[in-house]
């Protein structure tokens, strides 16, 4: 088994970094909707119509496209929408068409259930530069276990079929929990089947988003399974015999990951990332974080100070920000790749070193040589 991997191609590695440098909104997210017609047990984000309506109305497409063309101005090519399910929007295609027509390069995150043959005709006429469909499983038993959605399974599918039909691209993401980690190969198999590209991960965030109690927790393996399954991701993504190559030459990859401190004499390193450099996120409530992972309640809303305030705050936010101290010289720093949004979900603060990635970083390379083990004497 040897899936296609997404590796970003070099011209946008280049104009990110590049942009950077100059701290310009090159990439941006519009979350257009809390909204989902699925219930994921790991969601850091879902909400229900009536528990959005009672916190405040959804932004308006003419509000987002306003914001769109001035982000445009400022500098942002690409452009991710995403939810909630952005597909739940009675006037999604009103928002795509009106972005599409600026020229951006629009990436859409979906689950998929939604989409139908009239769904992918407008999008033939709008097409996005790729389709983000995150794959739970391979049954439609482990999506009513996971999603809550019985069918899930059987629209996924339809939908994926459609979109490749019409030439749309599409990259699959898999989120490996408690809940469908059985169908792990099933998944990277119906991929290959499909010659779809995979990007899989077995650490789930705590959904700070969500519920603010939730810091350090999430439906989620422990973090020594989390780490066995993220050694499996690693040997589905590569094939046996380059994986245990890696193994063999101690070249495995790192774990997966995709504000002024209270803790002023912490010198810990500064993000490495794009968030509030290059990049940006506006919430569905109209708060530009620089990272969506980053709960950002006293955020001030974009659609009333302005984009170029909002970016500005933002910039200072992700520069104001350092990671603990005890995480710049840690021996599996390069195994633990910690970062900003998993430091404060996982500590409720980015001085404290984040002891559920400290625990699977520890963990994963007696992971991988196990596994190698087993791969040989299966042979």
């Amino acid at each position: 088994m040897n899936n296609i991997k997404y590796v970003e191609a070099p011209i946008t590695e280049y104009l990110h970094r590049k942009a950077s440098k100059l701290l310009s909104p090159l990439s941006g997210t519009f979350e257009v909707t809390p909204v989902c017609n699925m219930s994921c047990r790991m969601c850091y984000v879902r909400m229900t119509k009536a528990e959005q309506e009672a916190v405040r109305p959804l932004r308006t497409a003419e509000e987002w496209l306003r914001l769109g063309e001035t982000a445009k101005e400022r500098g942002m090519l690409y452009l991710l929408l995403t939810g909630g399910e952005p597909f739940s929007r009675p006037d999604f295609r009103k928002i795509m068409e009106g972005l599409h027509r600026m020229g951006l390069l629009i990436s859409i995150n979906s689950n998929a259930t939604l989409i139908t043959e009239d769904t992918v005709e407008w999008l033939k006429e709008v097409p996005p530069v790729r389709m983000n469909i995150t794959l739970y499983g391979a049954s439609d038993e482990t999506y009513a276990r996971l999603c809550r959605n019985p069918n899930g399974f059987t629209q996924v599918t339809r939908a994926i079929h459609l979109l490749k039909d019409a030439g749309i691209p599409i990259k699959i993401n898999c989120s490996v929990t408690p809940f469908n980690c059985d169908d792990l190969e099933e998944i990277f198999a119906f991929c290959e089947r499909e010659a779809l590209i995979v990007q899989a991960t077995s650490y789930m965030f705590p959904p700070l988003r969500r519920d603010a109690s939730m810091v350090g927790k999430n439906e989620r393996f422990s973090p020594e399974d989390a780490a066995a399954y993220s050694a499996k991701i690693e040997y589905l993504s590569n094939g046996r015999e380059r994986f245990l190559q890696h193994v063999a030459d101690d070249k495995m990859s790192g774990l997966p990951v995709d504000q002024d401190s209270d803790c002023q004499e912490i010198e810990g390193e500064g993000i490495h990332c794009r968030a509030g450099k290059c990049s940006f996120w506006v919430t569905w409530d109209g708060r530009l974080l620089p990272c969506g992972m980053l709960p950002g309640k006293e955020n001030a809303d974009v659609f009333d100070i302005g984009f170029d305030e909002a970016w500005r705050r933002a910039t200072e936010e992700a520069a104001a920000i350092r990671l603990p101290a005890k995480c710049t010289n840690c021996k599996n720093k390069e195994i633990c790749r910690p970062c900003a949004a998993s430091v404060l979900t996982e500590t409720g603060t980015y001085c404290n070193v984040p002891e559920y990635r400290c625990r699977m970083a520890e963990s994963y390379p007696q992971a991988a040589k196990r596994l190698a083990e087993q791969l040989k004497r299966e042979a």
